[in-house]
C-alpha cells in the first residue's frame, strides 16, 4: 500500500510539474553511469586539478525536490535496494563504454578492464565508495541526469540502439529513480565524474545531501576523480552502518547483483564468479558450470538429473534455465509444510524478485533456476510487478515449456524419469488436483505400477491404453497401501479373469487425482471396487480357487443364506446382502463403502478436531447403512456357514455366526474400511476356541 501511496504521489508530481513547466520528463533513470571503489580497490589514475570555476549551488527541479522524499522514505521495501540500483546504473555505464571501445576510435583508459569496484570503511563505518570506469558524465550531464529525476540516458543510448538489439539487450537500466535510493542510507551523497575523452577534459563533483539542493564544481586533487568514468561516495546515516559494511554488501551483492555482466569487485575481491549460464546456448554450458549454478541458486547440494535451457524472443524476450531436483525438497526440509517457489525471476542479470511466487503454478514450487525476462513492466522501484496479465502470461508459457520438456524426457529417458517421478511425482498429481488448465498435460507424465508390470516397474496410460485387450473400453485402477495388498485384494479377481490390467495407486492422492481426471486417452477411469465387473466364467475355471467344491448355492439357499446374514448374523446393520458374481477365490467383499481417499480425509480430521466433532466423525465411520456384503456362493467358507447355521447343536449355530461377522469385518478390512481392527479381536478368540479340540 506504501508503494502504491508512492507511485501515484509520483504520478501527481510529474504532473503537476509538466503543468507548471511544460518541459520536465519523466523517461526512465535517474543517472547514467555508477561506482566503484576506494583509494585501495582503484585501478584509474587519479586526476589532479585545480579550481577553474566556483562552486555553483543549484536547487534540484520542481518535480525532483518534491520526489526525491518519497523515494528516501516510502518508494522502496528495504533500504538494502539501494546497492542494487548503484551497481546497475554501473553496469550501463560499463556496457556503454564497452559499446564505445567496439565502434570508436581507442581514448585513454580503454585498456583497462571494465569493472564495478566497491570499498568499505571498515574502520567506523562512514563511507561507502562505489565506483566504476564506465563513460562517466560531463558537468551538463551532471547536472541533467542527477539535477532531474526520472531523466534517463540509458533509454535515451537504447533508443539510438534499434539497428543493434545485442546491445540493447546489455543495459539494464530503464527506471527511473535507482540513483536517489542512496539517500536512503546516506546523509550525504558526492558524485565525482570524468567523461574522458568524450568530455571536455575536467573531472566535475556534483553533492548534495537530499535536502532540495545541490552543488557542483570542478573535482580537486582530494577528490581522487577517475581519468574515466563515475566515482559515488556516500556518507552513511549512523542507524544504517550495518548495511554498509562489508558483510553487508557482501550480502546485499549476493542476493542482486551475482550475475552481472562486469567484474563486481569488494574490496578488492571478486564478488560475481559465478555467470549468468542463463544467457547461454545450452551446448555452451559445461557440467560442472551447471552444477555450481544449480547450487548457487538453489542452496541444495543433490545432483539435478534434468536442465532445461530455454529462450524466446517472441511473444516475449526470455532466458532462462530451471532445473529439476534429485530429491523432494520439502521432504529434505522436513516436516515444516509446503516450500516456497525455487525461481527467481531477473530482468537483464539483475535479480528482481527471488522465489517468485506467482510466476508458475504451486504445483511446481520444486523447480529451482532463474528467469530473465526483459518485458516485464516493474513499479518505479522495481520491486513489484505491475502487469500482472504479462506475468501470468508469461507464466504460461514457462509453465507449458516446463511440461513439454518432461514429456519428452519421459519418452527419450524412461528409466531416469520414473526413477525421478518416484521422488517428486506428487507435485504433478497436486498440478492434477489444482491447475485444470494443465491436467491433460500432467496426465501424461503420471506413472504407477500396474498388475502387468513388475514390482517397482511404471506404466503410463497411454502405455496401458495400447496394451488392453479387445473388449475392454475403460482403464480400472485400485487403491492399496502396497502392492502385496492390491494384488490380494477381491476386487482384483473379476479384472484379473478377464485379462484386464489394473493401475496400483499407492499414495492417498491418487484417488483424488483420478476423480480429477476423469478419463485418460478417450477412455473412463474405473476403480475396480466400483465397477461391478463379473468374473469370466471360462477365463475364471482354470484359476486356482480355495473352493474344494466348484457347485454353486442354488438360488433358493442363496436367498436363505442372505437372509440370515441380513437380519440374524449381522443384525440389520447393512444396506443389504445378496450373492455375487464378482469374486473367485475370495468369500465376500463389500461395496457401496466410501473412497479411501475420503476414508483418509476424515481420519485426518478426527485427530485435527475436539471431542464432540471426533464423536460424530467415529459415529459415521460406523455406519454401514449404505454398504452391501456380496458373497461368493462357489466359496466353500460360504457353504459351510450356510449348513452350520441350521445345525441342531447351539455351539456350532454360535460359531456360525461368529464366522459370518468375521467375514464381513475381513471384507471392510479388504475394502481399507475398518479403522480400528481391535474390535473384532475378541471374536477371532472366540472362534480360534471353538475349532481348537477340546483339551483330553
Amino acid at each position: 500500500a506504501c508503494r502504491r501511496r508512492a507511485a501515484r504521489a509520483v504520478r501527481r508530481g510529474v504532473a503537476d510539474a509538466r503543468a507548471t513547466r511544460g518541459a520536465s520528463t519523466t523517461t526512465d533513470r535517474a543517472w547514467e553511469t555508477s561506482s566503484s571503489a576506494s583509494a585501495s580497490a582503484r585501478t584509474s589514475t587519479p586526476r589532479t586539478t585545480r579550481r577553474g570555476r566556483a562552486t555553483e549551488r543549484l536547487a534540484f527541479r520542481a518535480e525532483t525536490k518534491r520526489l526525491l522524499d518519497i523515494v528516501t522514505n516510502s518508494l522502496y521495501a528495504d533500504k538494502e535496494v539501494y546497492l542494487r540500483e548503484l551497481v546497475s546504473n554501473a553496469s550501463d555505464a560499463l556496457e556503454r563504454a564497452r559499446r564505445a571501445a567496439l565502434t570508436e576510435t581507442p581514448n585513454a583508459g580503454d585498456e583497462e578492464e571494465l569493472a564495478i569496484k566497491i570499498a568499505t570503511d571498515e574502520g567506523e563505518g562512514k563511507v561507502l565508495v562505489v565506483s566504476d570506469n564506465g563513460v562517466g558524465m560531463t558537468r551538463e550531464e551532471l547536472m541533467e541526469n542527477l539535477g532531474t529525476i526520472a531523466r534517463s540516458g540509458s533509454k535515451a543510448f537504447l533508443e539510438g540502439l534499434d539497428a543493434d538489439a545485442d546491445a540493447a539487450s546489455n543495459i539494464i537500466g530503464k527506471f527511473g529513480v535507482g540513483f536517489y535510493a542512496s539517500f536512503m542510507v546516506s546523509d550525504k551523497v558526492e558524485v565525482i565524474s570524468n567523461a574522458g575523452a568524450r568530455g571536455d577534459g575536467k573531472a566535475w563533483k556534483w553533492s548534495s545531501t537530499g535536502d532540495g539542493e545541490f552543488t557542483i564544481e570542478e573535482a580537486t586533487e582530494s577528490d581522487e576523480a577517475p581519468t574515466r568514468g563515475t566515482k559515488i561516495v556516500m556518507h552513511i546515516k549512523s542507524d544504517d552502518k550495518h548495511l554498509t559494511s562489508k558483510w553487508g554488501v557482501e550480502t546485499v551483492l549476493k542476493k542482486y547483483s551475482s550475475f552481472v555482466a562486469f567484474p563486481v569487485l569488494l574490496n578488492g575481491h571478486k564478488m560475481n564468479d559465478v555467470g549468468a549460464l542463463w544467457m547461454k546456448d545450452e551446448k555452451d554450458i559445461t557440467d560442472d558450470d551447471s552444477i555450481a549454478f544449480y547450487r548457487f541458486v538453489s542452496g541444495a547440494s543433490d545432483m539435478p538429473p534434468f536442465r532445461m535451457s530455454f529462450k524466446a524472443d517472441a511473444p516475449m524476450t526470455i532466458r532462462s534455465l530451471l532445473y529439476f531436483p534429485e530429491e523432494n525438497p520439502e521432504r529434505v526440509a522436513g516436516f515444516g509444510g509446503q516450500t516456497n517457489s525455487g525461481v527467481s525471476l531477473y530482468a537483464r542479470r539483475v535479480m528482481i524478485q527471488e522465489k517468485t511466487e506467482k510466476l508458475l503454478p504451486a504445483f511446481l514450487r520444486f523447480v529451482r533456476g532463474v528467469v530473465d525476462c526483459e518485458d516485464i513492466p516493474l513499479n518505479i522501484s522495481r520491486e513489484s510487478l505491475q502487469d500482472s496479465m504479462l506475468v501470468m502470461r508469461l507464466g504460461q508459457i514457462i509453465t507449458k515449456r516446463v511440461l513439454k520438456f518432461l514429456d519428452e524426457k519421459a519418452k527419450k529417458e524412461p528409466e531416469k524419469y520414473n526413477k525421478w517421478f518416484a521422488n517428486l511425482g506428487f507435485f504433478l498429481k497436486e498440478g492434477v488436483c489444482s491447475e485444470y488448465a494443465y491436467k491433460l498435460e500432467l496426465a501424461e507424465l503420471l506413472r504407477y505400477e500396474s498388475s502387468s508390470t513388475e514390482t517397482g516397474k511404471l506404466t503410463s496410460f497411454r502405455e496401458y491404453a495400447a496394451r488392453m485387450p479387445e473388449g475392454q473400453d475403460k482403464v480400472y485402477y485400485i487403491v492399496a497401501p502396497s502392492r502385496l495388498q492390491a494384488e490380494a485384494s477381491p476386487y482384483l479377481e473379476a479384472a484379473k479373469s478377464r485379462g484386464y490390467e489394473v493401475l496400483f495407486l499407492y499414495a492417498h492422492i491418487d484417488e483424488f487425482v483420478m476423480q480429477h481426471l476423469m478419463s485418460v486417452a478417450g477412455k473412463q477411469l474405473v476403480s475396480v471396487e466400483a465397477a461391478n465387473l463379473d468374473v469370466d466364467g471360462e477365463k475364471a475355471d482354470g484359476e486356482e480357487s480355495k473352493s474344494n467344491d466348484a457347485a454353486a448355492l442354488d438360488d433358493a439357499a442363496g436367498a436363505e443364506l442372505c437372509k440370515w446374514f441380513s437380519d440374524d448374523a449381522l443384525a440389520g446393520k447393512l444396506k443389504e446382502v445378496k450373492l455375487s458374481n464378482r469374486l473367485v477365490s475370495s468369500p465376500a467383499l463389500i461395496s457401496g463403502h466410501e473412497p479411501e481417499a475420503m476414508r483418509r480425509y476424515r481420519m485426518v480430521q478426527t485427530m485435527a478436531s475436539d471431542a464432540a466433532a471426533s464423536k460424530k466423525l467415529a459415529e459415521m465411520s460406523n455406519d454401514f447403512s449404505m454398504m452391501t456384503l456380496e458373497l461368493n456362493p462357489k466359496h466353500e467358507m460360504i457353504k459351510r456357514i450356510n449348513a452350520a447355521r441350521t445345525s441342531e447343536d447351539a455351539g456350532t449355530r454360535r460359531l456360525a455366526a461368529l464366522v459370518a461377522e468375521q467375514i464381513f469385518d475381513n471384507a471392510r478390512v479388504a475394502a481399507g474400511s475398518l479403522d480400528d481392527p481391535r474390535a473384532m479381536l475378541g471374536r477371532l478368540n472366540e472362534i480360534l476356541e471353538k475349532t481348537l479340540p477340546a483339551k483330553e
